[in-house]
């Protein structure tokens, strides 16, 4: 089933928080499932940093970033709901970002792109909804990045959804997770191939891209996985310079491996977003805007996340129930770390159920 494409902001341009406008965004979407006549079953899920608009395919043998988890009688089961997943506004896979091109220009975005945060991206995404004519949302669902569009969509639209849940994502990003961000970004502007971010007429900051991609791969996994899948097994033919540890060769296959599907102007421009999220971005202050949230909040937390740690979903939790909000909380370890909202479908199955039911 193909990616579905629709184009919004055709009579009005979208304001953005940060300044500057986009009009005619085109949009790549895909649902599952079947609406019910009362429309009363339909759950957005929100993808994370580089995700895309294709959780789940059902049938051609391709696999997508969540098919553990979608399903007939699933966590996510399509039998019983209708699923909406759209690629991010910023995105590359459809969605009007930094690589599209601009209709006033006739050449891509590239460093004129304007700079986006998620409250920019849920607008999109809410007037996806408005075009498929949903007036109601079951859920709202999404992890790590995906988390903080699903937060904000609790606090733009309060009565518009029956719940919301934040796999592994804390309501503002970390000093240590920005510093992370700070490097990868390092990484790519100082290829010299990034070219101010107008690449797309010559050879694009591989390198540069490739490397930050090893950095994200290191806090989205644990010690005890690498321990266990790698410890300090080396390569027969290792590279006392280059990929001379199992590990290290792991790395750079999944650097390699990433240049093949992403943009590094929205790599860029994502994690900046990341960085950003806040949700009291144009309330008085973080409780003001917690204290709209309506719907049942359910927050999950991997204790051993290197990512969004735990002491910072502890801050999350004290937050949200300060703001009178009905949560739901859990937390345990995986091995997996930050990734476990993707591939560790036992320990998130009964905590996504409890949050849809």
């Amino acid at each position: 089933m193909a990616v579905q494409k629709v184009t919004l902001f055709n009579d009005r341009p979208l304001s953005l928080m940060f300044g500057g406008e986009l009009d005619h965004i085109e949009v790549a979407y895909q649902t599952y499932g079947t609406l019910n006549a009362e429309k009363s079953n339909a759950i957005l899920l929100c993808h994370a940093l580089t995700g895309d608009a294709e959780p789940y395919f059902p049938d051609n043998g391709q696999s997508g970033w969540w098919q553990q988890f979608m399903g007939d009688g699933l966590a996510f089961d399509t039998a019983k709901y209708f699923f909406i997943c759209s690629n991010v506004l910023g995105g590359c896979k459809g969605t009007t970002g930094p690589s599209s091109v601009n209709p006033k220009t006739g050449k891509p975005f590239g460093s004129t792109f304007p700079n986006i945060i998620v409250q920019d991206i849920v607008h999109v995404q809410k007037a996806l909804i408005d075009y498929l004519a949903i007036p109601h949302l079951h859920a709202v669902i999404g992890g790590s990045f995906g988390g903080m569009q699903a937060t904000q969509w609790a606090v733009y639209y309060p009565d518009f959804m029956d719940n919301i849940i934040n796999l592994c994502s804390s309501l503002t990003l970390s000093a240590e997770a920005i510093g992370f961000n700070h490097v990868m970004r390092q990484a790519i502007i100082n290829d010299p191939h990034f070219c101010h971010g107008d690449y797309y007429e010559g050879e694009p900051p591989e390198k540069g891209l490739a490397i930050a991609r090893m950095l994200g791969m290191l806090t989205y996994r644990t010690d005890i996985q690498l321990a266990k899948a790698f410890g300090r097994a080396t390569k027969a033919e290792g590279v006392y310079w280059g990929d001379y540890f199992q590990v290290e060769s792991y790395l750079t296959y999944q650097g390699k491996k990433f240049l093949g599907r992403f943009d590094a102007n929205t790599y860029l421009h994502l994690l900046r977003a990341l960085d950003l999220y806040d949700p009291s971005l144009g309330f008085e202050n973080m409780h003001a805007a917690l204290s709209r949230i309506k719907a049942r909040y359910t927050l999950v937390s991997v204790t051993n996340d290197q990512l969004f740690k735990q002491v910072d979903l502890h801050k999350s939790k004290a937050l949200l129930e300060q703001a009178g909000v009905n949560l739901l909380y859990y937390e345990f370890p995986s091995d997996y770390g930050h990734d476990a909202f993707l591939v560790d479908y036992d320990s998130f199955d009964g905590k996504i159920r409890a949050g849809l039911e």
